[in-house]
């Protein structure tokens, strides 16, 4: 089972984005740009078969590769969608 960093578009009820990994949450931050580069870095670490995946506005979660790049086997994402409330 390949490890897979993710991360949400929204931030969560406390207004920071997280990095998840297994559907919990590994770390939080003050903007999604913050959260990505720890996917990244953390990803690139890891190497192997790690990937990031990404949700994006649409609600589609979109993998990436630990560089950052579309993976050439698509590893497979989160099922369930996280939902946060806008104030």
């Amino acid at each position: 089972m390949p490890h897979i960093y993710e991360v949400p578009y929204l931030p969560d009820a406390s207004g920071a984005w997280t990095l998840r990994t297994h559907g919990r949450v590994m770390e939080r931050f003050n903007s999604r740009v913050e959260a990505l580069r720890a996917a990244v870095d953390h990803a690139s670490a890891d190497g192997g078969d790690t990937a990031i995946a990404v949700e994006g506005a649409d609600g589609i979660w979109r993998p990436f590769g630990a560089d950052f790049k579309r993976p050439v086997t698509i590893p497979r994402l989160p099922t369930q969608r996280h939902l946060s409330a806008v104030r």
